[in-house]
This record gives structure tokens, C-alpha cells and sequence, in this order.
């Protein structure tokens, strides 16, 4: 047999690589064993953020022999939690599930409390993806979305911060709608302005769909419109905003954009810096937690529902996100989000 030194060499670098990338596996889960791991997330204590942190808390303790660590960090319109990520200790041992639109608007705006940089960080995985439906409260001056879009009264939807998911539905569909509106916000999460919902504080709020159908249990909320071109497997009753109005290409655009930034939805992200061989660990691990299927139809049972999406997805929609508008397109989003509704 003829000897191919070419073929040789090319067997021993492939060789080598897979040894090396075992190794490194390896090293990755010998390092988590045993350790602390802080996992935070925006969301207050009861809300949609912290029930998927703690769902998950026990399995990835028991996939990695690491001691987790929950930690609330509500407060910035959801921004404080990604910059105490971002301005972690390069080890691995922080890990935050994120409201994934707050945090791309924040950069994408230059918010003032953005200080981070979401294209330096490392995606580790989305854990849901989920619509965003507009609910009015009884004190609502109006019953649908449609009269809200005629009316004269305004419209005051409550949020956590300018630059969180509430928010930036709430903000543009009235832009779209030319809906009179104000909002209130510096609430700390979900159930504080819910509870001020319901209390006539503020009469309307936007939610994603699986918290919209926990708080509009006994007809405390009524869902008014889903925000998207499909409805919700939640609420199939009810129309989304494509289906209520003969949108112009303009008002669609707004719509579209805001759905674009949904597609990111929780997803669990890093600081810059850390080792590769750690991050692959952890997408590794949460990929196999986030696809178990009996996981899936536990959280399916409690309506927090599992979407998968793995890094490279991830990664890909956040680049598209941040370089797809003008600077004239950049400026208006700024000014409808961050100035226009507020006295």
C-alpha cells in the first residue's frame, strides 16, 4: 500500500482537533463542578422571568454539579441586570436570562443605562419566544383596540422602564394606531403594574402572551389584540392587530420591527471574556435542558412554554436587529419610545 503523507498529516490534525475539543469539554465540566453559579434575571420575584429561572435552577444543577444562585435584578427598564452581567468576572459563574428586546433597544437607542455591548457578549441559548398582546382594564375608556385607535381620551398603559418590552409594544402601536396615550412608569416588574392595573392606576398594558393569560384569569384584564400576523396558540380568540386594521406599509413596518425584536425573547447570555470552552459547555447543557421533552411539557402545564433557539440564531438575529435601520429610522424609534408619551 502506498504511503499518502498528506492523508497522514490530515488524520492526525483531525485527530488532534477532537482530542482537543473532548479536552476542553472535559476541563469545562470538571470546572462548574462544585462551584457557585449566579443566575439572574429582570424579573421580580413570581414573575414570567423568575418562574423560568427557578424551573430551570434545579436541573441545571443536577446536569452540571454546580450550586445556583437565583438573583432578582429588576429595575432599569430591565438594563441594570445585563450590566452587572456584562460587567462580571470573565469566569462563566454568571449567567442571565434577559429580556431580549429591552436589551437590544437599549443598545440599539443608547439609553443611558445601556452600558454594555450585546455583540461582545455570548448568547447561550433562547428558552421562549413568545407574541405580545395589548390587555385593557374595567376603568379602560374603551373596549377595543379599534375604539382606542378613534377615541379622544388617552389611553395609559403602565410599564416597568422606557426601554423594556412593555414598553416598546405599548409605545409603538399607539405610534402606529395613532392612539392618544401616555405611560406610566418606574414600576419594578410585571405584578407591580399589573396590580396597578387592576387597581385603575393605569388602564391598559402590554404583556407576552403567557403572562397575559396568568393575569387575565376571572376577566381581572381583558387581551384586546396580539401583536403579530399570527395568533396566539393562548388566546386563538382573539385577533391579532393585522386582522383588526388595513395597516399601511408604514404602520405594518412598525409592527414587524417589533416582532423581529420578540424573536430574541428570554434568552440566557454571558459577559464578554469568557473561556469558549465554557461557553460551549453551557449551550451544551442548556440545550439539552431546554429540549428535554418532559421539561418542556412540565412548563407547557404551568403556561410558561418552552422555544428553543440555539446561539448561532441567536447571534444572527441581534446582528440584523441592531444594523437594519437609518439613522433617520434610529432617531424617530428614539423619540416614540423614549420622549413621546411621557409628560
Amino acid at each position: 500500500m502506498k504511503f499518502d503523507r498528506a492523508l497522514c498529516f490530515a488524520t492526525v490534525i483531525v485527530t488532534a482537533l477532537m482530542f482537543n475539543s473532548s479536552a476542553g469539554a472535559a476541563d469545562a465540566a470538571e470546572f462548574y463542578r462544585g462551584k457557585t453559579l449566579l443566575f439572574m434575571t429582570p424579573g421580580s420575584p413570581g414573575g414570567g422571568y423568575d418562574t423560568y429561572m427557578r424551573e430551570i435552577i434545579p436541573l441545571l444543577e443536577k446536569k452540571t454539579g454546580v450550586t445556583v444562585l437565583p438573583v432578582n435584578e429588576p429595575g432599569g427598564g430591565h438594563l441594570l441586570a445585563v450590566n452587572k452581567t456584562y460587567a462580571a468576572a470573565p469566569d462563566g459563574l454568571t449567567i442571565l436570562l434577559t429580556d431580549g428586546e429591552a436589551s437590544l433597544l437599549g443598545q440599539l437607542l443608547d439609553a443611558p443605562g445601556a452600558r454594555y455591548d450585546l455583540l461582545k457578549m455570548n448568547w447561550i441559548g433562547r428558552v421562549n419566544s413568545e407574541k405580545r398582546v395589548i390587555l385593557f382594564t374595567k376603568s379602560s375608556p374603551y373596549k377595543t383596540i379599534v375604539e382606542a385607535a378613534k377615541g379622544s381620551t388617552p389611553l395609559k398603559f403602565g410599564t416597568t422602564g422606557k426601554t423594556d418590552a412593555t414598553n416598546i409594544g405599548a409605545t409603538l402601536t399607539s405610534h402606529a394606531l395613532g392612539i392618544k396615550a401616555s405611560i406610566v412608569t418606574g414600576y419594578k416588574g410585571s405584578r407591580e403594574f399589573v396590580r396597578a392595573a387592576i387597581q385603575g392606576e393605569v388602564n391598559a398594558i402590554c404583556l407576552s402572551e403567557s403572562s397575559s393569560k396568568r393575569f387575565s384569569k376571572g376577566g381581572r384584564l381583558t387581551p384586546v389584540t396580539v401583536l403579530a400576523r399570527e395568533r396566539s396558540e393562548l388566546f386563538p380568540d382573539v385577533a391579532t392587530i393585522f386582522e383588526q386594521f388595513k395597516l399601511s406599509d408604514d404602520q405594518a413596518w412598525y409592527f414587524d420591527y417589533h416582532e423581529a425584536f420578540a424573536e430574541i425573547g428570554r434568552s440566557i447570555v454571558s459577559g464578554p471574556g469568557v473561556p469558549a470552552e465554557r461557553v460551549a459547555y453551557l449551550r451544551k447543557v442548556f440545550a439539552e435542558i431546554l429540549n428535554d421533552a418532559e421539561f418542556k411539557k412540565h412548563m407547557a402545564k404551568k403556561r410558561r412554554p418552552i422555544s428553543y433557539a440555539d446561539a448561532a440564531k441567536l447571534d444572527k438575529s441581534a446582528k440584523a436587529v441592531l444594523g437594519s435601520v437609518s439613522g433617520a429610522r434610529k432617531k424617530e424609534i428614539r423619540h416614540i419610545i423614549m420622549d413621546k408619551y411621557f409628560q
